[in-house]
């Protein structure tokens, strides 16, 4: 049995074209879709298949829903019509990033090569403000558009912040600025864009109160239509990987159920939105089907090296007391907090990183003021391994006090 491999270099259509394994989640796009606001913002740990959603709203919205590649898929039975419409996908991870410099010549090498490929009659001065660059773009853009407006799509957004938490970026603050003054563009062109989705492993704050970027943006990440968005539900894997499943479990002497039990203690627990449904990571589920001998060998998939630069600092400048951050939480609003990168909530940062997760969640009785409460803990035996190698290496940290 083969399993998509969640990169960039594997596409929506390779996965359809191929032999791999495609959990469908088109009428999850559908359900968000429909009730979308312009701009919006989807926050999921990594490895939870947020390029490959990003690419399949690409091809259906570029493609249209009566492609062959969507006759199998939840999507074709849909009473409902994706307007055929220009798309415009940037991934901000790319390595030019690193500078205000070098993240408008990534935005005017894309503007550039996406007129040059279209045909589009318009020359882009590179002396222009990214902000008058943008305005000019998108409305010549819409105005090839079959609709008369456009979706964008922004892969990695905070790729850039991270690398400044990882000491990369010397000059943070004139990139932020640059990135402000391209979600301000995007703001004041709201006229010309259907949908604006942006996805990210962190939340942090596009505008502020000397900038105003982009002050009005809807985080669907605790949405009910993004339940079971990115990741697989316990349905999902017992309708794709049903037979596996079995069949390790006979083998091993236990009961489906306590298999995938064990599974999910590792790999599982995710909790995003009030339903308290559990999903797994789809990532770590690949990897640990795809090993030869998966049936007792448990281990951590999750690329815990890529934060030693920083994470075991900010632990140990923000999170002394860790015994109160492993222990259940009542985190009340923080986990959906904006990020200031210069002043790191620590308890958002790891729950949005994927170590936490909501144990439980209620709605309060306060009848003049309800709102949810949420309890959090160690999300699961994978992300727990993680966290405390960090530990060890924040213990050997000196921070002056």
């Amino acid at each position: 049995m083969n399993f998509f491999e969640n990169t960039s270099q594997q596409s929506f259509s390779d996965l359809i074209l191929g032999e791999s394994i495609y959990i469908d989640k088109t009428a999850q796009i559908s359900s968000l879709y429909s009730s979308h606001n312009k701009f919006e913002i989807l926050i999921r740990p990594w490895g939870f298949g947020k390029t490959l959603l990003l690419d399949t709203i690409n091809f259906i919205f570029t493609n249209g829903t009566e492609h062959s590649f969507l006759k199998n898929l939840s999507i074709s039975s849909l009473d409902m019509t994706f307007p055929k419409q220009t798309v415009l996908k940037l991934d901000f991870s790319d390595r030019r990033i690193q500078s205000a410099e070098g993240f408008k010549g990534f935005i005017h090498s894309f503007y550039k090569s996406y007129l040059f490929e279209q045909n589009i009659p318009l020359r882009l001065n590179r002396d222009l403000s990214i902000y008058w660059m943008t305005m000019y773009f998108i409305r010549a853009v819409a105005s090839a558009s079959p609709t008369g407006r456009i979706v964008f799509l922004i892969d990695n957004y905070d790729q850039p912040f991270l690398r400044f938490l990882e000491d990369r970026i010397v000059n943070f603050q004139d990139l932020y600025d640059e990135m402000l003054d391209f979600y301000h563009a995007l703001y004041d062109q709201v006229e010309f864009i259907d949908w604006l989705l942006i996805c990210g492993e962190t939340k942090f704050a596009l505008s502020t109160e000397r900038h105003e970027g982009l002050p009005y943006i809807s985080d669907v990440s605790y949405s009910d239509q993004s339940t079971c968005l990115c990741g697989f539900s316990q349905g999902d894997i017992h309708k794709y990987f049903e037979d596996s499943i079995q069949d390790e479990a006979e083998a091993a002497g236990e009961t489906a159920e306590i298999y995938l039990g064990r599974i999910t203690d590792w790999y599982g627990r995710y909790r995003f939105t009030p339903h308290n449904i559990p999903v797994t990571r789809p990532y770590s589920i690949k990897s640990y089907f795809s090993k030869t001998n998966y049936r007792t060998d448990f281990k951590t998939y999750y690329p815990v090296e890529r934060f030693y630069n920083f994470l075991p600092k900010l632990l140990a400048k923000y999170g002394r007391n860790h015994e109160r951050l492993l222990a259940p939480n009542d985190c009340g609003y923080l986990f959906s907090d904006s990020l200031d990168p210069y002043n790191i909530n620590m308890f958002s940062l790891l729950y949005q990183l994927g170590f936490y997760s909501f144990s439980s969640i209620t709605l309060s009785k306060n009848p003049g003021f309800q709102r949810y409460k949420y309890q959090a803990s160690m999300v699961n035996n994978e992300m727990n391994e993680c966290y405390l190698k960090l530990i060890d290496m924040a213990e050997n940290i000196s921070i002056p006090r």
